[in-house]
């Protein structure tokens, strides 16, 4: 325990960092799973990504190191193609295999780019596979601060946005409101900045780890709410202490794993 205190300190923002960042990503899962629209996120998520690609080839180009550029572009590009996918494949039947297809787009694109651009190649694993204990302060408090205000406002409005989901889910939603713009919003933001800093693999798994595992045994809303958080909060946490309990572990797969740990204890007890 003693050797594990200093780590602990150099990590004092990227872990807090990261375990409110998946259980606020786990709650945006919940909700996009509501909406059946688990496909659209992941092109979202693929697009943003790409876009922060883009803004790591203006920085080469440009030599600079303007990280704004990235997370800019990144939200531009997933803002377009959310905005282009809800507005021209929701409604077909046949949109999740639009939206695979779209996904190959982008992660074709991605890798092109790359390939034109050799300086890219270190950069493109971090952006996909991330390491969360060489996650730079200011990174990790932008994260902390976004995924606490963001959450703040999900737990506040859990049924309102709970009630909208499904209403969306059975196509009798009349309008939209305040707060499902406020929701999408949050939701790109996020997912870009968690793409940006935390990696593409981590922000995916933290989407839907969590919910996968507590919608199976959760007898209500809350009992469902409180597992999720639960699995999300508490896997993330502890995947991240065992990896610096070891130079061999990275962390994101070890936090995955965490949650998918917790969640296997959660669905196994009766």
């Amino acid at each position: 325990m003693t050797s594990l205190l200093p780590l602990l300190q150099i990590y004092k923002w990227s872990l807090p960092s990261s375990v409110i960042m998946a259980g606020v990503l786990a709650l945006i899962g919940a909700q996009w799973t509501a909406r059946e629209k688990s496909a659209q996120i992941f092109v979202l998520g693929q697009g943003a990504s790409l876009g922060i690609v883009l803004g790591l080839v203006i920085n080469i180009l440009l030599e600079t190191d303007f990280h704004g550029i990235s997370l800019l572009i990144g939200l531009s590009l997933g803002w377009v193609t959310l905005l282009l996918t809800d507005l021209f494949i929701r409604s077909k039947s046949d949109r999740n295999h639009i939206y695979l297809t779209l996904f190959v787009f982008f992660l074709a694109l991605t890798y092109l780019i790359s390939y034109m651009t050799p300086a890219l190649e270190s950069h493109i694993a971090a952006s996909y596979f991330g390491d969360l204990a060489v996650m730079s302060d200011a990174g990790a408090i932008g994260c902390l601060l976004g995924a606490s205000l963001f959450g703040a406002f999900l737990l506040s409005n859990w049924r309102d946005l709970s009630l909208r989901s499904f209403q969306l889910a059975n196509h009798s939603a009349i309008h939209r409101n305040w707060k499902n713009h406020l929701f999408d919003l949050g939701t790109l933001l996020l997912t870009t900045m968690a793409i940006q800093s935390m990696g593409y693999l981590y922000t995916m798994g933290s989407l839907f780890i969590a919910t996968s595992f507590a919608a199976s045994r959760s007898h209500n809303l809350k009992s469902y709410l409180v597992k999720m958080l639960v699995i999300a909060l508490v896997g993330s946490g502890l995947g991240f202490v065992v990896s610096l309990q070891s130079t061999n572990l990275p962390t994101v797969p070890c936090v995955l794993l965490g949650q998918m740990l917790i969640g296997l204890l959660l669905y196994t007890k009766k």
